[in-house]
């Protein structure tokens, strides 16, 4: 049997598919081939990766499986999606649209559904009978995974599951659980295991990063597994992603400059500039707090990268909060910001706040905010032109008159959430790492 996957957002999720992908290769390679195309002839089964965090990415899993049914695959859903539902209907006993067509993909014959335990000790067998899921906290596989961006030179390594913060717009902590951290020495195994295959840059994960192994040890340590982590002597870079910034101070700022192997990206999920909204989201900090950080990261790094992203019309924002906003968005701190309408989610302590913003205001604020991050950011690509880079090839294309096309990513942006730059084969001025120029090559170039 032929079969492939499709990991939907984030990717955290995409770790978790890595276990699955080489649990069912090691075990049952007798009666499993990989394909990498999941729409291919060939391919009789797909594993689909889902996420529930918002109805958006539950629509998208809704459209995935209709094109993989018009295909004529069998499904096996696993992920998010599967537990959202079971708090959904088991735990609040809710029904709606959604759940109706949960439970008609329950009937069906060609799709299974599995749960993070059946993750964990998937065997065969469970694709050929309809499971009954359950809730339970996510549980990590005992196994190795297959690295599937080790040909582009980098990977993600997950250091902590699930989340304590309890922000009033969020579920993750009802679909994932409470944080549980990797020990150390498990994840700096991992580190030696993928510098060894020639990994030249790791991607540290975790839904806050800056709270690891304060489930274990009541104090975060992230700032000490970095040290550790950057005391490893071979030849390559990491990064790290969401880091939240109640509990991020500018000692630990200081840290990182100190830090050789570390790249200065900083992915702060800020959310909002009013002390009003962010005491009703239950993010704990303040605007005052976020500058200095902020100017500190400006002021003591030669280069850097700050992203982060923006809830819009948030319950109680009045246009005085959006203002304030906007205000802060115009000081031009970030090179990247994405920016996202509340909606409510029924199991979000935020839905059940009244006094929300009509659907009306709720457009005009978005699309005078997607006016001003559009501008702002559209300045920064302009100022990048004729300028030299350090990048990686992601790909290479021919154009309609026959001339090679390379994609870069530049060293400081983020795999799959950041731009790449397109520049022609004669603006490369140096490669580093091979003679010949191929997708995974480290080069210096000019961008157009």
């Amino acid at each position: 049997m032929f079969f492939s996957f499709i990991n939907l957002w984030c990717n955290k999720n995409l770790v978790d598919t890595q276990y699955l992908l080489w649990k069912i290769l090691e075990k049952y390679s007798k009666d499993f081939q990989y394909s990498t195309d999941p729409y291919a002839k060939e391919t009789e089964i797909v594993f689909l990766n889902t996420c529930s965090f918002v109805s958006s990415g539950r629509d998208e899993m809704f459209e995935t499986l209709e094109k993989l049914k018009k295909k004529k695959k069998k499904i096996c859903i696993i992920g998010c999606w599967v537990q959202y539902f079971e708090y959904l209907t088991k735990k609040y006993n809710i029904s709606d649209k959604e759940t109706e067509k949960r439970e008609n993909i329950k009937q069906d014959e060609d799709i299974t559904l599995l749960s993070w335990k059946d993750i964990s000790n998937f065997k065969p067998e469970l694709l050929t009978k309809s499971n009954e899921t359950f809730c339970n906290d996510f549980v990590r596989p005992q196994s190795a995974r297959a690295y599937t961006n080790i040909d582009l030179w980098y990977e993600y390594i997950k250091i902590a599951e699930g989340c304590n913060n309890h922000c009033s717009f969020c579920i993750i902590p009802q679909i994932r659980g409470p944080q549980k951290s990797l020990p150390k020495e498990t994840i700096i195994q991992e580190a030696k295991d993928l510098i060894k295959d020639w990994v030249k840059e790791i991607i540290l994960l975790a839904q806050d990063t800056t709270r690891y192994w304060i489930d274990l040890y009541k104090s975060p340590q992230l700032f000490e597994l970095l040290e550790e982590l950057d005391n490893l002597k071979w030849d390559f870079k990491y990064r790290v992603l969401y880091m939240y910034p109640d509990i991020l101070t500018k000692k630990h700022l200081e840290k990182l400059t100190k830090l050789k192997k570390f790249i200065p990206y900083f992915d702060l999920p800020l959310q909002h500039s009013s002390p009003k909204i962010l005491k009703s989201m239950w993010r704990f900090y303040d605007h005052k707090m976020t500058l200095e950080l902020l100017n500190f990261i400006k002021n003591n790094f030669k280069e850097y990268y700050i992203r982060t992203n923006f809830i819009i019309w948030f319950p109680w924002e009045t246009q005085e909060d959006f203002e304030d906003l906007i205000n802060f968005i115009k000081q031009d701190y970030f090179n990247n910001i994405a920016l996202f309408e509340y909606h409510d989610e029924k199991l979000s302590l935020s839905s059940k706040l009244p006094d929300k913003v009509d659907d009306k205001t709720i457009r005009e604020r978005f699309l005078i905010a997607k006016k001003l991050v559009d501008k702002l950011l559209k300045g920064k690509e302009k100022n990048r032109k004729n300028k030299e880079f350090i990048g990686t090839i992601s790909n290479i294309d021919i154009n309609k008159n026959n001339e090679y096309i390379i994609h870069v990513r530049p060293s400081l942006h983020c795999p799959e959430i950041d731009n790449e730059d397109s520049i022609p084969l004669e603006n490369i001025i140096e490669s580093y790492d091979w003679e010949e120029i191929t997708i995974g090559s480290r080069i210096k170039y000019i961008n157009l």
